[in-house]
């Protein structure tokens, strides 16, 4: 006899999480657009994006391509990351990608901001 013919209760498939671009509408965010590129918790980690070249007289950096559908204009990310709350009120933009070379970019980004998290030895 194999088993004891009790079913294993499958368990929930977590949903893989993947990196888009959300509006959200805040006092810090003030309706730019950001990248989320991952939650913890009740809390999203995003980069801004802009099309200013500084923000708060720190320099952004340029993107290849603006990840905004049709738009041609310059943009730039924000070397800072932040993080918001998932309840804050947010609109999720649909068409907007970043280019190969931009994800790169913008990985650099992501690794030097964790690492400044971690503590040192």
């Amino acid at each position: 006899m194999l088993g004891s013919g009790k079913k294993k209760k499958a368990t929930p498939k977590k949903k893989r999480f993947q990196r888009h671009f959300r509006k959200f509408h805040s006092k810090e965010t003030t309706g730019h657009p950001s990248y989320v590129y991952d939650e913890k918790g009740n809390v999203y980690k995003v980069l801004g994006v802009t099309s200013a070249s500084q923000t708060n007289e720190v320099l952004n950096i340029k993107l290849e391509r603006n990840p905004e559908p049709g738009n041609t204009d310059p943009a730039y990310v924000q070397p800072k990351a932040k993080n918001i709350p998932k309840g804050t009120k947010n609109k999720k933009l649909k068409g907007w990608k970043l280019s190969d070379k931009d994800k790169q970019t913008v990985q650099e980004i992501i690794d030097k901001n964790e690492k400044k998290k971690k503590p040192g030895r």
